[in-house]
């Protein structure tokens, strides 16, 4: 009893609620121009239309005063997946502004400010971040997952990257305010700078300008001011240069022009160098000293 008290309901609200537009068929007009009245319409290649060929829907509201020609018109082609346009007459003439693209099944273009309140989702049915974007890569089924998340007050961008679906993944995350930049952060990878294959964190093909540069080291060279030291000989020393053509363990210009340098390495190899030529000054000094010291006591004898 109570299934047939709904459907009753349902066939009297339909009856009621539901108008049959004229004879029920959208009658043919080749002009979408002209000052229409409330209805449906479709022409072929109509003026007017909407910006592609064939047969064209339009649903058109009009203003009730009849002096106005005040619509909201919309409308699409016959195909299935073609694109949806609207557009509003606001004047109290005939002319039609420009169609305006509502939605595209295949590829979108909209103008102006586009507002969501929400998480949208490309190629991923419940998006975790404002923005996340799920591509496959190949058929291997690797996916590579762009997410763009406020994770925190004042931090509005988040890249991450999932790069198989064991959940292995790397991070970007570049961390500003209203005001300036805070953070440039990058989880795993390499970065390239005018190169395309980087073989470490940071590889730049070109001249790097900064006012600062900070290395951390594992060691330092103080290591030549301890007593068990064994400091070369000058002897030693010219001899490895007359040999090898550069100080010892000091890289060669083969070595260099072919390898580059270690900055920090090699302000620590430098650094020893130098603490080893003050220890031969400090040596030469005493020396001198001694020197002075004996050609002193010569000459008191000799007077």
């Amino acid at each position: 009893m109570k299934k047939i008290t709904v459907f009753i309901t349902l066939l009297v609200n339909t009856i009621v609620f539901s108008q049959q537009i004229g004879d029920g068929f959208a009658p043919v007009i080749n002009d979408f121009t002209l000052p229409l009245k409330s209805g449906l319409y479709n022409g072929e290649n109509p003026i007017g239309g909407i910006p592609n060929l064939g047969w064209k829907h339009l649903f058109v509201i009009r203003n009730s005063t009849s002096v106005n020609n005040y619509q909201l018109q919309i409308s699409s082609a016959f195909l299935p997946d073609d694109r949806l346009f609207f557009r509003k007459i606001a004047t109290g003439g005939t002319s039609n502004p420009v169609w305006v693209e509502i939605a595209t099944k295949g590829s979108n273009t909209f103008y102006g400010n586009q507002i969501v309140n929400g998480k949208v989702g490309i190629g991923i049915s419940l998006p975790s971040a404002y923005l996340e974007v799920l591509t496959p890569i190949d058929s291997q089924g690797i996916y590579e997952t762009q997410k763009w998340n406020s994770a925190n007050p004042g931090y509005t961008l988040k890249l991450q990257t999932i790069w198989n679906t064991s959940g292995i993944n790397y991070e970007f995350i570049q961390r500003y305010n209203d005001v300036d930049y805070k953070s440039l952060v990058f989880y795993g990878g390499n970065v390239g700078i005018g190169i395309s294959n980087p073989d470490t964190k940071l590889a730049v093909n070109g001249t790097i300008h900064s006012k600062e540069v900070k290395v951390d080291m594992n060691g330092w060279s103080d290591f030549v001011f301890k007593k068990e030291y064994d400091l070369p000989t000058l002897e030693e020393v010219e001899k490895h240069i007359n040999e090898k053509g550069h100080l010892e363990n000091i890289p060669s210009e083969e070595e260099v022009l072919k390898n580059g340098i270690n900055l920090g390495e090699m302000d620590a190899k430098l650094l020893q160098k130098i603490e080893e030529l003050t220890l031969y000054m400090i040596e030469m000094k005493n020396k001198q000293l001694e020197l002075e010291k004996t050609i002193k006591e010569l000459n008191n004898k000799i007077k």
